[in-house]
């Protein structure tokens, strides 16, 4: 099962930094980076998720593999597909797969605090919220209520914000796509 799976070793301090990533930006690479320096984590493992169960359809996942793959700088930061290999749809399910194949890790979830609003959404929240520490990077749109909502113990990170998002590149794609071709 571990055959091409990411190294991590006992002792070892790895980020899970999971999305749809959709596509990748500056302002995904932000809060990674803002992570693994701040969190003094040995990695940052990119979870490109194969299809985000809050979002409509995501592009292609090889796409979307490589626009993370564009973004995650430097040896510490590594791109996977491993929510893919591991059958896993939901964030409950990858962490509990973790957990089993990497004993003596230490994992903390990390996300950008505009994702804060629908974590409750997420299926099995609870669980998430009680298996591993979560570390939420301050993001452009996350309103304070938000932060205020979050369970006790996790930890906020307030950085420079990073205005990019996955939805307005894709919605200036589209718009591209859709002009009319001058003759």
């Amino acid at each position: 099962m571990r055959r091409n799976l990411p190294l991590a070793y006992p002792g070892m301090r790895i980020g899970l930094f999971g999305g749809s990533f959709d596509p990748a930006h500056e302002g995904h690479a932000h809060v990674a980076e803002t992570a693994l320096a701040r969190l003094g984590l040995d990695r940052v493992w990119w979870l490109v998720s194969p299809q985000n169960p809050l979002k409509p359809k995501s592009s292609p996942f090889d796409a979307r593999m490589q626009s993370a793959q564009e973004q995650a700088h430097g040896g510490r930061m590594i791109v996977t597909d491993l929510e893919q290999r591991l059958g896993c749809a939901f964030t409950y399910q990858t962490i509990r797969k973790l957990k089993q194949l990497y004993p003596g890790v230490e994992f903390t979830l990390i996300m950008g605090a505009d994702n804060l609003a629908s974590f409750r959404k997420w299926r099995n929240w609870r669980e998430v919220a009680a298996a591993l520490p979560i570390a939420i990077i301050a993001r452009p749109g996350a309103s304070p209520a938000d932060r205020l909502s979050a369970p006790k113990g996790w930890t906020h990170l307030n950085a420079r914000h990073n205005s990019q998002s996955s939805t307005a590149l894709r919605k200036a794609r589209g718009a591209r796509l859709a002009k009319p071709k001058r003759k």
